[in-house]
This record gives structure tokens, sequence and C-alpha cells, in this order.
């Protein structure tokens, strides 16, 4: 765009005003400033009038906008959100130099009105610039002074080393009337050559753009769409050197788990510190906010921190609305949901979707009807590494802030080079999804990916290692198990995951099974609602009051004051029982007449957040000491190898990323199988027999033995128990021992994985009723 030959189009049109500096008339200034965009966008004058005339209209004080005015409520206290009273596409000509803001835009009584000037050049052999005063205005309706508006930008310091997009987010909330969905479109100016390339959305949308803009224009979907213009020149790029010396890296240790997330930082720099970014105190959600209130911003993904309770990152997604969830499932636009920024509470806007590792519980219909040619295990992997691509993108945009370095007797803004990031991800050794049998190494590998490319906004160079959760807990314990038996045990918020493997002790046969893991659909979140079940006695209604106020009790950091005994007692017995039994089945299997192994103790690992639900009693700072008071107890009296010394070691998401950074190359490729086989069973050994089957005949009879101890002792006289489901079909579930009908099983997989999977919360609600 030549700015000389604009500024002459539009002094053209101004010749025959005889004084410099006289101010136009409405009607003049309507034909300078079109004949501008004329010359501006090579336009014929065909073109113009239908394009661009209507937007202005001759007032008898000023050049009228004719379009309607987006004008906040909050407006009053932020001024930016004030709109510029004219037509987007007069952006182009203040950035061309023939239009320059005097002043900032005022709220007039029914009219916004902004002072401004016509710089042009009237001589066509000179280029003598004369500057012509003018007004604008601009009417806003009734119904836009009654919205609040939010406005945020990622990164929150646009660095010129920054690598990736640029994400301007703004938000829109009828007063009194949150929850009520608002079309919005949030774009860059119009222009004559082709249509504006936007984003929109409903209450809250994002505007990817390749680079910091300068204009933005949010209009709102309905009515007569009012519409915002605002300049944004206040967010240009922070001045500061770009730090000289070697290029920071970083290490993280990142552990995506079923309901938190840990991430721990190992910084490697010399042009100052870029360790502890996201997590080092509060943690930078990746955004500005630049407009809107403070107290509500976190309902629209416009906080400044996250929430992170003890440095912990929820894993979960937050989106406006279940349609921009389908929105991300159709065009996987991530930058349209955020991590969460604050606690669930009644009546917020922001819909939150968790749990997302788990394609067998949470994933609701109406998601499926927006992508129905996708599974519920494809949109649980979208969901996932939507997250992985989010939480990348936030610690890129928390590293890429500047740094204040002293300089004389003051102080001076450098940006940090970052060079390379390498992120150890660990992942548990069991199935992703039971009916395809994909292992979670291959899901966790794409997640990792994604992981990747949102610290690849900061850091060229952004690699990914996978690390079994089992090899990074031996890390974090520190010195090496040499004659011993090790169990991990990760109790998570959707699965309890239990690997046991065999030391070959120096001297001795090697065991004929190195290890072997299984995984059980019974976390804490399916535990939290086994016991709200129970206590509410099949309440409906009562059942979802009890389960959520757990649920916020334990984001908010609080505690429960109520005998919990009944609730421990059984997550207690039923966790340790699977344990048990993977620890004989696997011994069974690898040193059968145990002389591989005389004499070894056991070391057992308990990983993951859900055993702190049995001191849900205890104020949270103590919860992790009085649940681990209440495992020892619960151990001392009911010994899973008796005879066998117990090592208990609990490690805490933290301390496990902590370990996959010590991990080296050898250790990652170790595996555990799971087991499927049965043992012979004959006379007193029933007690040795693992329920599965593997190459038997089909239709054979998969149930264990109903005089097998181990059996009857878990579950009881029946064959099976109701499904989750199924709780709420009969009115009085309890009367019956919530006994269900009988159930059809895989012959290729576990037996008790798969009645655990369908049965087990209804035996926890059971045990926790029937004491």
């Amino acid at each position: 765009m030549d700015a000389l030959a604009v500024q002459r189009a539009a002094g053209a049109v101004l010749r025959p005003v005889r004084r410099r500096g006289e101010p136009l008339k409405p009607a003049l200034a309507i034909e300078a400033l079109l004949a501008a965009m004329r010359a501006a966008f090579e336009l014929s004058e065909e073109a113009v009038d239908p394009l661009l005339r209507p937007a202005l209209a001759d007032w008898r004080d000023a050049v009228g906008c004719a379009d309607p005015l987006l004008l906040p409520a909050n407006a009053a206290d932020d001024k930016m959100l004030v709109p510029l009273p004219m037509p987007s596409w007069c952006a182009w000509l203040i950035d061309a130099g023939v239009l320059r803001l005097d002043a900032p835009a005022a709220v007039e009584g029914p009219r916004v009105v902004q002072h401004a000037s016509l710089l042009v050049v009237r001589e066509a052999e000179l280029a003598l610039v004369e500057r012509f005063p003018l007004l604008f205005a601009g009417r806003y309706g009734s119904g836009a002074a009654s919205l609040h508006v939010h406005l945020a930008i990622s990164p929150p310091f646009p660095s010129p080393l920054w690598r990736g997009s640029i994400w301007l987010r703004a938000a829109a909330g009828r007063t009194g009337k949150e929850g009520a969905p608002l079309p919005l479109w949030l774009g860059p100016p119009s222009s004559p050559r082709s249509p504006a390339q936007g984003a929109s959305g409903e209450t809250v949308t994002t505007w990817a753009a390749p680079a910091l803009p300068r204009w933005a224009v949010l209009r709102v979907l309905e009515g007569r769409e009012p519409q915002a213009l605002w300049d944004l020149r206040a967010l240009g790029e922070e001045q500061g050197e770009i730090a000289a010396g070697p290029l920071g890296a970083m290490r993280l240790g990142v552990d995506i788990g079923s309901t938190s997330t840990v991430v721990v930082e190992e910084e490697s720099a010399v042009a100052g510190s870029v360790g502890a970014r996201l997590l080092g105190g509060a943690c930078s959600s990746g955004f500005r906010r630049l407009a809107g209130d403070p107290l509500t911003a976190h309902r629209y993904g416009c906080a400044e921190e996250l929430l992170a309770p003890g440095g912990q990152l929820p894993t979960a997604l937050a989106a406006a609305g279940p349609e921009a969830l389908a929105a991300l499932l159709r065009s996987g636009a991530a930058e349209q949901v955020w991590l969460p920024q604050a606690p669930p509470a009644e009546g917020e806007g922001a819909f939150l979707i968790d749990r997302f590792k788990s394609p067998e519980l949470v994933l609701l219909s109406d998601w499926l009807a927006a992508a129905p040619e996708m599974d519920r295990a494809a949109i649980s992997r979208q969901l996932l590494e939507t997250y992985a691509f989010l939480l990348g993108r936030a610690l890129a945009a928390a590293h890429s802030a500047p740094l204040l370095a002293p300089e004389g007797e003051s102080w001076k803004r450098r940006w940090t080079r970052l060079g390379a990031a390498e992120a150890s991800v660990t992942y548990p050794q069991c199935a992703f999804d039971a009916e395809s049998k994909v292992p979670f190494s291959d899901v966790f590998a794409s997640a990792g990916r994604e992981l990747c490319r949102g610290l690849q906004a900061a850091w060229p160079d952004a690699i990914h290692r996978l690390i079994p959760d089992p090899a990074a807990a031996r890390a974090a314990r520190g010195a090496e198990a040499k004659d011993s038996i090790e169990a991990f045990v990760d109790f998570g918020g959707l699965t309890v995951q239990i690997t046991v493997r065999l030391q070959h002790a120096q001297g001795r046969p090697a065991p004929f099974l190195a290890g072997s893991s299984m995984s059980y659909l019974l976390g804490g979140e399916r535990l939290i609602d086994a016991a709200a079940f129970a206590q509410a006695g099949g309440v409906r209604e009562e059942v979802r009051a009890r389960a959520r106020r757990v649920r916020l009790l334990i984001a908010g950091g609080g505690h429960l004051e109520e005998d919990l005994r009944a609730m421990r007692e059984a997550i207690l017995e039923t966790v340790f029982a699977l344990v048990q039994r993977q620890l004989e089945g696997t011994l069974r299997r690898g040193a059968p007449d145990l002389t591989r192994l005389r004499g070894a103790g056991l070391r057992l690992h308990l990983l993951g957040e859900g055993w702190k639900l049995v001191a849900l009693e205890v104020p949270d700072a103590e919860r992790e000491r009085g649940a681990l008071q209440h495992i020892e107890e619960w151990l001392a009296a009911h010994p899973l190898l008796p005879g066998a010394q117990l090592e208990l070691q609990r490690l805490d998401k933290r301390r496990v990323c902590e370990g996959a950074l010590r991990v080296h190359g050898a250790e990652v490729a170790e595996e555990a199988v799971e087991l499927q086989g049965v043992d012979v069973v004959s006379g007193d050994s029933l007690r040795q027999r693992w329920f599965g089957l593997a190459g038997k005949v089909s239709g054979e009879d998969l149930s264990p033995s109903p005089h097998d101890p181990f059996w009857r002792a878990l579950a009881g006289e029946g064959k099976s128990l109701l499904r989750v489901e199924q709780w709420f079909s009969a009115p009085a579930p309890f009367a019956t021992r919530l006994l269900g009908g009988n159930l059809a099983f895989d012959s290729q997989r576990s037996f008790l994985k798969q009645w655990i999977d369908v049965s087990g919360p209804s035996l926890v609600a059971l045990r926790i009723h029937s004491r």
C-alpha cells in the first residue's frame, strides 16, 4: 500500500477547502475517506458505493457510524473496551497514515465520539501533508450495554522469539444471565478484498492470529449485530534486548494422571533462570487479562493463573459449553478450550470435561453425536492430546516472558533465548481401551508429540520420551532392590494399576516370569460415587449431591467431619485384595516352588492420589500423612505376603516426575505382561487359582469355583452385581444386595479384571452399606 498515493487520493477531494486545518463537514469527510479506500485497495467507483458507503452516515456534526456499536456494561471500568465509533475498515486508513486518532474514544450521552484528523496531500507536485480535523460518532443500543466483556491475550508478553500463533480471546455474558449462550465473532477489521478471517463461538471465542494484531473486532451475532473495533496498540512488543550467551535448555518430568497432572522442571540456563515458570508459586495460564472483571475471568478462560492446588493441575478441559466441545471434536480447534483456572462451583458458566482417559466412563452420547465418525476411544484420545498441547503451550508462554536484569541503577527487560526442551512423560503399563487392547504407551506417544508441539512455540527443539510408571518410581526411590519382590500400585482417579516385578537374585535361577501387570476400572472417581450411593441408600438425588460435595471438597482443600471408617475399610479391603491376588499369581508363574525368591522381602510402592480417599476426614494439609497411617495399620493387620518383610514406599506425583528425569534408556524398555491363564486347581491349592482363560473352548463357563476361598471372600454368593448404570433401576437396590443378571465375558481377557470393571463399584458400595 503506497501511503503517499492514498494521501493524495484523499487530498484531491479536499482541494476546494480554502483554509488549512479547517474542520471538515461530514459529507466532505466521507468522500475523502471513500477516495482513500479506493486508492488503497484499487477499487472501482462502482464497487465503493455498495461495499463501503452504507457504513457511513452524514450526521449534522459528525461522520456517523451506521453500524450499531457494542459498548459493554463494564466499559466504565475498562476504558479500552470503549469501541471506536467507525466502520472497522477505517483501521486500514489509520495504518496507511491517512486517518489519525487525536484522543481516546469517549461516551457522550447515547453516543460514542472520536476526535480524529485526516492527513492528506492536496498538491500533486508536493509532499506537504495537511491536517483536517473531523469527528466520528456512533450509537450503541441498550441490549449491547447489558453485556459484560472479557478480553485476554496469549502469550502474556509476545516475544520477538515466539514461534507460535498469537491467541486473542474475547468473552461476553449478559448481566444476570451468565449461563445464557451468546454467539460471538472475533477477528481482524473487514477488508474490501476478502472476508475477514476470524473465529466464532458461543459466549467465548479465540482468534488465532499469525502475528500480534493491532486491531480487533468483536461482533455479537444476533439482532442488528453490534460490533466493537478496538485499537490494541498498547499490546505492542515489550521493549528489550535478546539475552546473549548459550541457549537455555529445559528438561521436564510430566505425569498426566487420570484426575491430576504434575510437571517438574529441571533447568539448564546461562542467560537467566528459565526454570519453575509454570509451577513456581502461582501457575501461569499463559494468558494476560486485558479487560473484564478479574473475579469472573476464570469462567471464560481469561484469567492469568491456572487451578493447581498443591502444584497439581486438574487433568481436565474447560469450554464455554457443549457446542465448543463439539467444535473441538470436529475441527481440532484447541484454542477454543482451556485448562481450568478456578475450582468448579454451582452456577458458573464454564463447561468442564475431565476423566477423558477412560472411554468407558464419562463421554456422553451428545458428544458422540457431534462427531458420529468417532468412537469413544477416539474422542478420549483427542481430548487427551488437546490437553497435552495446551499444557505444552502454557509452559511455552510462561517461559517466554521477559526477564528483568539489573543495568546500572535501573532494570531492563531481556528476552531469554531458549534452545531445547526434553519431556519425560510417564505412562501406565496397561491397556487404554479394553476393546481394542491399545496400550497406554501408544496413546501417550501421541500425547507426548502434542505436548512437544505446544512447547515448540518457545523452544525450537522439543522432544519427548516415554517412561513406564514403575521405572520412574524405582528411579525416584533411590537405592536399587537386590533381592525382593516389588509391587507398584497406582491408585488414580479412574483406575487401579498394579505391576509386580520379580528380582533376579545373584546365584539363583532367573524367575520364569519377570513381572506382570493389570489395570482395573476402580479408581477414586468410581469409589466416590460408590460411597455416595451406599451412604445415601440409593436415593438418586442424594447420591449426586453427596458425590458432588466430596468432589468440591477435594478441589477446594476441605475435609469431611464425619465417621468414614466404613468407607476406608471397604476401599482398602477391595484394593489390597486385588494387589494380593496379583502378587500370588505372579509368584505362581514366576517361581512356582519359591526357591528362586526364598527369603525375599516385599517392596510396596504406592502411587496416585486415590489413596487420599481413605483420609477425607483429615485436613488437606495433613491428608497425605493421615492416609499413610491408615494404610500402615491395615497392612499390619492384613499382610499381603505372610512371612515376608514389608517395605512401604509412598511416591506422590512429584517424586514420580523427578524419578522420570533420572531414568536411563535401558530401564525404559522393560515391559510387564498381563496374566491370562488359569492355574491347576486341585485339593487345597484352590487359593492359587487365577481367574482367566486363554485358548479354551468357546462357551466354556468362565466363572470361578463357588468353593474358592478368595472368590467367596471377594464376591460372596452372587455371580455378578449391578453395573453402575443399573443402580437406580430398582426402588430399594440394597434389598437384593445389588445382585445382577448373568454377564457375558471375553475368554481372551482376565475374568477377574472384567468382573471388577463391571461389578467393582457395586462391591465397594455393598461393603460400605453393610458396615
